[in-house]
């Protein structure tokens, strides 16, 4: 496990790239009834930018969102003061591994669940419990196809060197891939995530695991389109749990 990883991610803000809030939005909507009085969960909110979106797209529902890292927070309890559905939604700073909460209609991680240093049995038994019987997890995470291991074996080399010039290395490349894309708040945003390393992969042993131990229905697969070659493919994953 790399236990490095918490430590990287708590002091400082995540934004949800608009191609995957989108998509896992969509997801969501494809297998609830709006109308539904939904309990939401949103596990590694950053800063709320899915939540706040799944509140609007589910009007009866009470969103919570849940990050590590306060800074995230903050910058959604900031935008979430001024938001029409406030009352519908809350906040936490927390280790979702200690968070309690739930149970959940609906729980949705973007690009998280691949970070936290668990044992899968840790989390994904955790995110069960948390789940109602037919409850919908949906979740982004890398996949462990080679061009992503060489990745993070890249990803390993720059962490031993972490510092201010790495850091700068980096802004410098993501300026040249995306600089006419995002605005330079975003990019310097994403410059710590490239140390990040995962604990996991989204495999076809993960989703075995999911099926034999907790009782999950694999409902949707589907691969999310990389904004440059420096980034891990993803892919957007729905679960359900069995009712029985």
């Amino acid at each position: 496990m790399t236990g490095a990883n918490p430590e990287i991610l708590a002091g400082h803000t995540f934004t949800v790239p608009p191609h995957r809030h989108n998509r896992v939005v969509e997801t969501v909507l494809q297998y609830v009834d709006p109308a539904r009085a939904l309990r939401v969960l949103d596990l590694g909110c950053g800063t709320g930018l899915n939540t706040l979106a799944l509140a609007d797209v589910l009007p009866r529902a009470t969103v919570t969102g849940v990050d590590l890292s306060a800074a995230s927070i903050a910058v959604a309890e900031s935008t979430r003061r001024r938001h029409p559905a406030a009352d519908r939604v809350t906040l936490t700073a927390a280790n979702y591994l200690v968070f309690s909460g739930g149970p959940y209609e609906v729980i949705v991680s973007e690009s998280v669940l691949y970070a936290i240093p668990a044992s899968d049995e840790a989390l994904f038994g955790k995110i069960a419990g948390d789940l109602v019987p037919g409850g919908l997890l949906v979740y982004t995470m890398p996949t462990g196809a080679l061009g992503n291991r060489l990745l993070v074996g890249l990803r390993r080399g720059l962490r031993k060197m972490r510092g201010r010039a790495s850091d700068r290395l980096l802004l410098g490349i993501a300026r040249v891939l995306h600089g006419g894309r995002y605005d330079d708040a975003l990019l310097r945003e994403r410059v710590p995530y490239m140390y990040v390393v995962p604990d996991r992969y989204d495999t076809r042993a993960l989703h075995a695991k999911l099926a034999a131990l907790w009782s999950f229905e694999i409902l949707t697969t589907a691969p999310i389109r990389r904004a440059s070659p420096a980034q891990l493919g993803h892919r957007l994953v729905a679960v359900r749990r069995r009712s029985t």
